[in-house]
């Protein structure tokens, strides 16, 4: 009757002895991916927010000496590269029967020289047209200008991006409009928004 008790006694120990051997094999096992999956996708450098063309709507403060207002803006967007044109246009009609009324519009193209995951710093500028006709006879003129400078974007989110920018003027016109050059004295500052389509 010894014997089968030592039988069983023997095969316990071999199946601890089993267990005990496989579960230290078990805990090393290696937690990564198998060799044959791809690595993750790397970020570009231009970064997730800004990539991609988009067409973009938005408005433009402009405190430019010989044309300051607010204007319509349009953007086209894309990852080296971006094109706008603004459009303003005002009109009052005064109590004595006089009016006077403005028209801006101007495109502009920029190019990306610096960007970052959520802005973007551009070399450019713009050429525009401004046609004001002030209150009373005569006075009124068309002027042009020459716009050169650098804007920087801030994107708050993938669709909407915040605008500054900075640069000098050259104008000339006709009629009563005299004609200028200026640098550092004629400064240019644009501020907007644009809300892009994605």
């Amino acid at each position: 009757m010894q014997k089968p008790h030592f039988r069983l006694t023997s095969l316990m120990c071999g199946a601890l002895a089993v267990c005990a051997l496989i579960a230290p094999a078990r805990a090393q096992e290696p937690t990564s991916p198998p060799p044959n999956a791809p690595p993750p996708a790397a970020s570009s450098s231009s970064g997730p927010v800004v990539a991609g063309g988009a067409l973009g709507v938005g408005a433009m403060a402009s405190f430019a000496p010989d044309a300051p207002g607010v204007d319509a803006l349009f953007v086209y967007d894309q990852p080296v590269f971006h094109l706008d044109v603004a459009l303003g246009y005002f009109h009052a009609s005064h109590a004595n029967n006089t009016s006077d009324s403005n028209f801006r519009f101007g495109l502009g193209g920029w190019y990306h020289l610096a960007r970052g995951s959520m802005a973007d710093f551009s070399l450019g500028g713009t050429v525009g047209m401004l046609y004001r006709s002030p209150a009373g006879a005569g006075g009124s003129y068309t002027a042009f200008a020459i716009d050169p400078g650098a804007e920087a974007r801030v994107f708050l989110s993938p669709n909407f991006a915040l605008m500054g920018r900075v640069g000098f003027e050259i104008v000339f016109g006709d009629n009563n409009h005299d004609s200028d050059f200026g640098i550092g004295g004629s400064t240019v500052a644009d501020f907007g928004f644009t809300y892009f389509f994605r």
